[in-house]
């Protein structure tokens, strides 16, 4: 990885401000005049916006040379295919702002029977979600479908502001979820999701990006035809915990249509004495691939502006 800041250290820069003006838009005017005024806000990020530029660009170039992403581009991605992944970003951000205000989506889960087994076993489960997509969205079709509480572990203090903000606009319970908010230099949030686990709960996770207390305790493995880090916290949890383990993605088809994949990666992650380190980067790697899998499905969905890989390079090979 690059020696810029790390990603829990960077500030919304000027997020909020684009949010409050969408907020608006959608308020006053409706969605579809909203989506008419995303326009200018997104060319105004994705002109001032150049390490986002070089990392997006980094990202589509490396899903086309790789065989899960054969055939999503017809040539090598260039700036008009950044822009459209600002302009995913943006909507994904939008459609946000209509889920914490109460719009009205349609939803198609694909593995819905194993929400319904996760309700039947009691067992509780963790979900391993991802930047790819909408997590609001996948959070929504848990908790609807399956009548069960569901907690989110996750770092927010780089995007409290937001985050704030977007709690204000509904009152409504289900739509707040139960945050448990890692703690660096502590294992509070452990304990909290152990306890969640054994009330019968789910609690779902960003598996895809690594968080200030993980940085030391990383799996390198291949994504997208190149190495690259991904935090061992979530398989070490579901191995401590002997729940189900779950990978869920929501993935934005058209308009006010999502698609929320459920796929159940283990009933029990089992990490061997003298083969743990092994057997959790064995985890990870499969994690990585069932993502770029789903990345080739929705190759302008996968909204992490980071530097991911650990060389730079221009994704061929």
């Amino acid at each position: 990885m690059s020696g810029s800041a790390a990603w829990w250290e960077r500030e919304e820069r000027g997020s909020v401000l684009g949010i409050r003006i969408l907020v608006w838009f959608y308020r006053s005017l409706g969605g579809p005049i909203a989506r008419v005024a995303l326009l200018p806000v997104v060319t105004y990020f994705f002109l001032t916006a150049s390490a986002p530029r070089r990392v997006s660009l980094e990202y589509l170039r490396r899903l086309h040379a790789s065989p899960e992403g054969a055939g999503v581009f017809e040539r090598p991605p260039g700036m008009r295919q950044v822009f459209r992944h600002f302009l995913e970003f943006g909507l994904a951000i939008l459609d946000r702002v209509g889920f914490w205000i109460g719009s009205r989506f349609e939803f198609e889960v694909v593995g819905q029977r194993e929400l319904e087994r996760v309700v039947a076993d009691g067992r509780g489960a963790l979900v391993l979600g991802s930047h790819l997509g909408s997590f609001d969205a996948m959070r929504l079709v848990a908790a609807d479908r399956a009548p069960i509480a569901v907690n989110v572990l996750m770092f927010t203090r780089n995007a409290e502001r937001i985050n704030d903000m977007l709690e204000k606009l509904n009152d409504d319970r289900e739509m707040r979820a139960r945050i448990i908010q890692v703690e660096p230099g502590t294992f509070h949030h452990v304990m909290q999701v152990k306890a969640c686990i054994e009330r019968g709960e789910v609690v779902a996770i960003l598996a895809d990006r690594i968080h200030p207390n993980e940085a030391e305790r990383v799996s390198h493995v291949d994504f997208l035809g190149a190495r690259a880090p991904l935090p061992q916290g979530p398989v070490l949890l579901a191995g401590v915990l002997g729940c189900p383990l779950l990978m869920m993605v929501g993935l934005r088809r058209s308009g006010r249509r999502y698609e929320i994949h459920v796929e159940r990666l283990a009933d029990r992650v089992i990490l061997p004495r003298g083969e743990r380190d092994a057997s959790v980067t064995e985890w990870c790697q499969r994690y990585a691939d069932h993502l770029a899998t789903y990345c080739a499905r929705a190759p302008f969905q996968w909204f992490n502006w980071y530097e991911f890989w650990e060389e730079a390079g221009d994704g061929r090979r």
